[in-house]
């Protein structure tokens, strides 16, 4: 890739291509989970778990990214609903939750090596990454022993779709050459965050959710 001359200075003194990538990319992410929050009205596990998925997604690709969540979050659930019933301090209930979910995710690993399922190269994917999506079990757990089961998976959902949007954005080498490029935008991405700081009026979701209210005013 030819870069900027600028973009060249940077890279000559002491910054690797990829850092720039991923340090770029954050700044992209956090971005689409403002938003996604402020202005669509998504509910996420702030903004280091949606950041943390898109670019781990990003290094396993999206349908075996996807799969390790399922082993997660269904690992989690279990396990919550077993150690639910123990009474023990919070985090060594997390400890717990995590040593089964490392079993959990051996377990699938050990089936996708012997049956495939569709998920044959999963053995060439950066370890580093599937602990990342595995990090996701805390920000899933805190939730559900604070909130119901079904807000507890709206939001995860949410943050799945936010993660995937950002997936899908870094993983365009037109979007992410572009800034790399014009570093400029990281400014500017500041600057379109103060604004959305400063949002005040009904999110997207909103105009949906008050949308019988509304028309019931328009019919009186």
């Amino acid at each position: 890739m030819q870069f900027s001359s600028f973009t060249d200075w940077i890279l000559e003194n002491g910054i690797s291509s990829q850092t720039l990538e991923l340090l770029v990319a954050i700044t992209l992410l956090a971005t689409i989970v403002s938003i996604a929050r402020y202005i669509f009205g998504s509910k996420t596990y702030g903004i280091y778990a949606p950041v943390i998925l898109a670019i781990a997604y990003s290094y396993t690709g999206l349908k075996y990214g996807l799969s390790v969540t399922v082993i997660v979050i269904l690992t989690t659930l279990l396990s919550y609903s077993i150690l639910k019933r123990v009474r023990m301090h919070y985090i060594t209930r997390i400890a717990i939750n995590y040593c089964m979910l490392s079993i959990s995710l051996v377990i699938f690993f050990l089936i996708i090596d012997r049956y495939g399922l569709g998920l044959e190269n999963m053995s060439q994917i950066p370890p580093l990454a599937f602990i990342s999506i595995a990090t996701l079990s805390d920000f899933f757990i805190k939730q559900y022993v604070q909130k119901s089961f079904k807000t507890s998976l709206t939001i995860l959902l949410s943050t799945l779709i936010v993660s995937t949007i950002g997936w899908y954005v870094i993983t365009r080498n037109h979007i992410s050459g572009y800034i790399i490029n014009n570093l400029w935008i990281v400014p500017v991405l500041i600057i379109i965050n103060i604004f959305i700081g400063q949002f005040k009026g009904l999110r997207i979701k909103d105009y949906f959710r008050f949308k019988s209210i509304t028309k019931e005013n328009v019919v009186k």
